[in-house]
């Protein structure tokens, strides 16, 4: 089962890498469903509808992260 991401709108090179890593990426704009994760810049606060978000979501900031790095912590942290 892949492992559902929402990811920011406009980061587009993440959402191409953590589709090939295996991730099942939906654009933040279009998320209307839990997700197992949030890849945002910036806040996240109004950007990830934060009332909508599972206690145990990942958020992961990827300002200054690359792709990989951002796949990298998201397999970290998903375990």
């Amino acid at each position: 089962m892949l492992r559902l991401v929402s990811v920011e709108t406009g980061l587009d090179d993440i959402k191409a890498h953590l589709s090939t890593c295996g991730y099942e990426v939906v654009d933040m704009a279009d998320c209307v469903r839990p997700v197992e994760a949030v890849v945002y810049t910036g806040e996240p606060g109004a950007k990830a509808a934060a009332g909508k978000l599972a206690e145990n979501t990942v958020m992961i900031n990827a300002a200054g992260l690359t792709a990989e790095q951002v796949a990298s912590a998201l397999a970290e942290r998903l375990g």
